[in-house]
């Protein structure tokens, strides 16, 4: 069986900074098996009437999803490690910005807007020198490039 390449990055140009590849398998590695999929609701505005089953829509729009993304991310001490945690942070709270995966050859792109996150160092992992992030990112419904 084949490995799968996987290419993640995130735009930093509000930052004035260039893409932070967030897959280099040296600083940061996306978590599996799964990473930014493709779900989708539907604002509906919907009405009825009495004596008549069901409802009838009338106008609906894709609403903004939030899709969670781990990732670990590893430092050769523990300052290093703290300062990788902090690029990623600053990266992913950008009021917006956009969120790359290339898997294999499918190209997917999304313009995200500021994550709520969460960092857990439990003591086997810190001793380690690994952290895990894990970010609910709030994204458009349409990508930007790809199928979802």
């Amino acid at each position: 069986m084949t490995d799968l390449s996987i290419v993640a990055k995130v735009t930093r140009s509000l930052l004035s900074m260039s893409d932070l590849d967030i897959n280099d398998h040296s600083s940061y590695v996306v978590a599996g098996p799964s990473a930014m999929g493709g779900q989708v609701s539907w604002d509906r505005r919907q009405v009825n009437a009495p004596w008549v089953d069901g409802d009838i829509t009338v106008s609906r729009r894709r609403q903004n999803v939030t899709e969670p993304l781990t990732i670990y991310v590893k430092g050769s001490t523990q300052a290093e490690m703290d300062t990788r945690i902090a690029t990623l942070i600053q990266a992913f709270c950008q009021d917006r910005y956009g969120l790359q995966m290339i898997v294999g050859s499918a190209n997917h792109a999304w313009d995200c807007e500021a994550a709520d996150y969460q960092v857990t160092l439990d003591t086997v992992h810190f001793h380690a020198l690994y952290a895990q992030a894990v970010f609910q990112i709030p994204r458009k419904p349409v990508a930007l490039s790809g199928a979802f």
